[in-house]
């Protein structure tokens, strides 16, 4: 197994309270293990780390978001062009669209995109293009389609004649494409057209009547059969609770890729109303595969749980993915797990989760980290803790085994190996530094899951955010090293967030992604000034290394050259043992802003050419390799 990652197997043992279950034996192991791996990587933030007083009025639950906007002063670190050698792996960064509305979804994603058999990607995202609004009367479907660079025009305009949100598009079994939206009234729009890519979208309405709204779906295609999820209205939004639960997820389906609906609002017996007292918004996920259909549920304050169905949705079992330590839980009451009338810390999902059957019918789940201490009862307001990890589970394995696949990107240029911040450099989206992941699974099984994770060689007044893929060959059970696919070829001071990736991989990962350049939201959380987000569609070739950890390179003895120094811009190296190796440019204000390698054939008899021209005139540090035998040389460049 690959150091970089490491497996927790939660155990109970008699010193330790059995009332605690095991959530916060996993809390404190979890802080070690990753400790442990801190020479090479980084230490996660401590149990009192970073922290923030909150509401206990979550704002993932506002429909209608709050009218303070507040204009904020960021210090963005100053960027020049990457290097193209750096993302060859990338072919088309294309934008698609662009929004005002930049809260693509309050926890998990939804599938945005799809890639037909003719190689052409077709993505939806939460389309407005209000200024300056917190209705966003014209929020809607903005819809493009094309491959590599070749786009439709962006949309100046949603699909619909009708206000709605959260569009999760899917290919039908008939040659259509379809998405499920909610117009935060009544039932869940269904909006169809066949054949896909041409013809008039036509509006219906999925049945059931409960006598709530149905808000937040999720929707996944199976041949011929759609299955979808949606939740019961909230009480914060004018419903009632259902069958006890404040916020019920329930499940469609229909077998006639939508023209008919023979199940309909269908409760799940996994969710038993004594343990789930709400379960928040848009925190689930679903996949169907080859008659089996599995349906997630990641929310805060209870179990973290699969619900798998091997008959196409007749019949469930619940698998318990991650325990939660207080049965029942009700928010802003005290978090005593051992009842001793004193509040404990509580580790627990941040809420946003992915899921992908893969080929032979195993589930796999990852999901965020969230944090907190309800100390005082009844008073609205409890406190969270930053968390950092991107955990892994698969149906293969028990309750409360996990993989940590993610963690923050370490500096290798600020003389530690920890990734220093305070609570005010995190942009405020409630969830992990490493979070919203989205999963694929290969032609041949490799498994790939990629998200977004704060990178310290961007922290400002806040840290931005870039995308990350880490890839496992054997199922889950061992992941290689994550392997970043952003920067952007223009600049580095780009905020990635809300990632969705076609669920299936040829040659190809098929991203959309909203980027822009301030870290957090307009909608909710930090309550930035407004602004245009783009869509953007990343086409990535699945050729990238996922064996080889460059942080373990050794380069004692490399007896590394650089020359000619001065430099008009082009640089070459020599050395020895340097195949492979990483090699990062900084300029003097310390600020990464080239990152590529040594070529991975390369020789002691060899010598590594790089064009740096583009780098305006002045002094430079390059290095190679990372961790304590990395080499670094200083360069200057003339004009």
């Amino acid at each position: 197994m690959n150091s970089r990652y490491f497996y927790i197997s939660t155990k109970l043992t008699s010193n330790l309270l059995v009332i605690m279950r095991r959530l916060y034996l996993f809390a404190v192991t979890s802080l070690i293990a990753v400790s442990a791996i801190g020479q090479t990587r980084k230490a996660t933030a401590p149990v009192n780390g970073p922290q923030r007083k909150v509401s206990i009025e979550q704002p993932k639950l506002q429909n209608t978001p709050s009218t303070n906007l507040v204009q904020k002063s960021k210090n963005k670190p100053v960027a020049y062009p990457i290097n193209p050698a750096a993302k060859s792996m990338t072919l088309w960064e294309q934008v698609i669209g662009t929004s005002t509305y930049d809260n693509q979804s309050n926890n998990s994603n939804q599938n945005r995109i799809f890639v037909d058999d003719n190689g052409m990607a077709h993505a939806t995202w939460m389309f407005s293009s209000a200024s300056n609004s917190t209705t966003w009367p014209d929020r809607g479907t903005g819809y493009n389609m094309g491959q590599d660079e070749n786009w439709g025009d962006e949309p100046a305009d949603r699909l619909e004649d009708f206000r709605c949100g959260w569009p999760g598009i899917m290919a039908t079994g008939d040659g259509g494409e379809a998405y499920v939206c909610h117009p935060g009234t009544d039932s869940i729009a269904f909006v169809k057209r066949t054949p896909a890519g041409s013809g008039e979208w036509v509006v219906s309405r999925v049945p059931g009547t409960v006598g709530n709204d149905f808000l937040w779906p999720r929707a996944s295609v199976d041949g011929n059969t759609i299955h979808m999820i949606a939740l019961s209205a909230p009480s914060g939004l004018n419903g009632t609770p259902l069958f006890g639960i404040d916020g019920n997820l329930l499940y469609w389906r229909s077998s006639d890729n939508g023209a008919t609906w023979e199940v309909q609002n269908q409760t799940f017996e996994g969710l038993d109303s004594l343990n789930f007292k709400n379960i928040e918004a848009d925190s689930y996920a679903i996949d169907a595969r080859d008659g089996k259909v599995a349906v997630a549920v990641f929310s805060e304050d209870c179990d973290t749980q699969l619900m798998m169905s091997n008959d196409g949705g007749n019949t469930w079992t619940t698998q318990l993915i991650w325990d939660f330590p207080i049965f029942g839980y009700i928010g802003d009451s005290l978090s005593d797990i051992d009842l001793d009338g004193i509040a404990d810390t509580i580790v627990t999902t941040d809420g946003v989760g992915s899921l992908l059957i893969d080929s032979d019918g195993v589930a796999h789940v990852t999901f965020g980290l969230f944090q907190f201490l309800d100390d005082v009862s009844g008073d609205e307001q409890y406190t969270i803790f930053q968390r950092e990890e991107l955990m892994y589970w698969n149906s293969n394995w028990p309750t409360d085994s996990l993989y940590v696949i993610g963690i923050p990107e370490e500096s290798i240029n600020d003389a530690d190996e920890l990734f220093d911040y305070t609570i005010d450099n995190v942009p405020d989206y409630r969830t992990s530094l490493s979070s919203m992941s989205t999963m694929a699974e290969g032609d041949d099984g490799k498994i790939y899951v990629v998200f977004r994770t704060a990178d310290e060689e961007y922290l400002g007044d806040q840290m931005f955010s870039h995308l990350y893929v880490v890839v496992s060959e054997d199922g889950g059970d061992t992941w290689g090293p994550q392997i970043e696919l952003t920067p952007d070829l223009e600049f580095n001071e780009y905020e990635y967030a809300f990632p969705s990736m076609h669920n299936r991989v040829s040659d190809k990962l098929h991203i959309v992604v909203q980027r822009d350049t301030e870290p957090g939201l307009n909608v909710r959380g930090d309550l930035d000034a407004w602004d245009n987000n783009d869509i953007v569609y990343l086409a990535i070739t699945n050729d990238f290394d996922i064996t080889e950890n460059v942080n373990e390179i050794a380069l004692n003895g490399a007896n590394i050259n650089l020359f000619p120094n001065p430099t008009t811009g082009i640089v070459s190296i020599t050395g020895n043992d340097l195949a492979g190796a990483p090699v990062r440019v900084f300029n003097t204000a310390g600020q990464e802003i080239v990152y590529t390698r040594i070529s991975k054939n390369f020789n002691a008899s060899d010598r590594e050419s790089f064009d740096f021209t583009y780098l305006p005139a002045g002094n430079y540090t390059l290095t190679i390799g990372t961790g304590a035998t990395r080499v670094s040389k200083e360069f200057v460049v003339q004009h």
